[in-house]
């Protein structure tokens, strides 16, 4: 029976598993530069589409519209929005982040121009529970928070909004709605101090 060298058995592994590596890195490296551009543009848009459902202006959708609506209502003027359009007047908006169960909760959050009553509410990015905690950027979640006045509200059960200053929560994520309540409510401090 033939015995395997020493450079087969421990030398050419780690060789094989050098390049093999460094050949994936060098692709990994290439995708990520090719698609950088792409990346960074796709993330302004999803910034500027939250900005303009926060503010309750309508949209199709199309990065062309948005862009387009985006140029013409929105200044941006330190860490917040203001949006001028003829038929709103004026809103504000203001992105803010606050932790979530499983990773920070990213929100646009508009204001009227009396800073006390929301235009509406749109979720950038969130990290929580897909069929539980992440129904927090399905429609009828953040509509409900569209002309509601700040700054404290009462989570009740999903459902049961009846109140003004009642949100539906998420059956089954208690957590993810705690901490969406408690973001809204810190933007409502920020925005006093407009």
């Amino acid at each position: 029976m033939k015995t395997q060298s020493f450079y087969a058995k421990r030398i050419q592994p780690i060789v094989f598993m050098a390049v093999v590596t460094i050949i994936c890195i060098i692709l990994t490296a290439a995708l990520h530069l090719y698609t950088y551009d792409q990346v960074k543009e796709n993330e302004q848009f999803f910034v500027w589409r939250s900005v303009l459902d926060s503010a309750a202006i309508s949209h199709d959708g199309t990065p062309s519209d948005v862009v387009k609506l985006f140029d013409q209502y929105v200044t941006e003027d330190g860490d917040m929005y203001v949006v001028n359009t003829p038929e709103h007047g004026r809103r504000f908006v203001l992105e803010q982040t606050g932790p979530g169960l499983w990773g920070p909760i990213t929100v646009m959050i508009g204001f009227e121009d009396d800073k006390t009553t929301l235009s509406g509410v749109s979720i950038v990015s969130q990290t929580e529970t897909p069929g539980l905690g992440a129904r927090i950027e399905e429609p009828w979640f953040t509509a409900q928070f569209a002309g509601k006045k700040g700054p404290s509200f009462k989570l009740v059960e999903e459902g049961t909004a009846s109140q003004p200053k009642e949100i539906d929560s998420i059956t089954g994520a208690t957590r993810t709605s705690d901490a969406f309540k408690s973001i809204i409510e810190k933007a409502f401090v920020l925005a006093g101090g407009l």
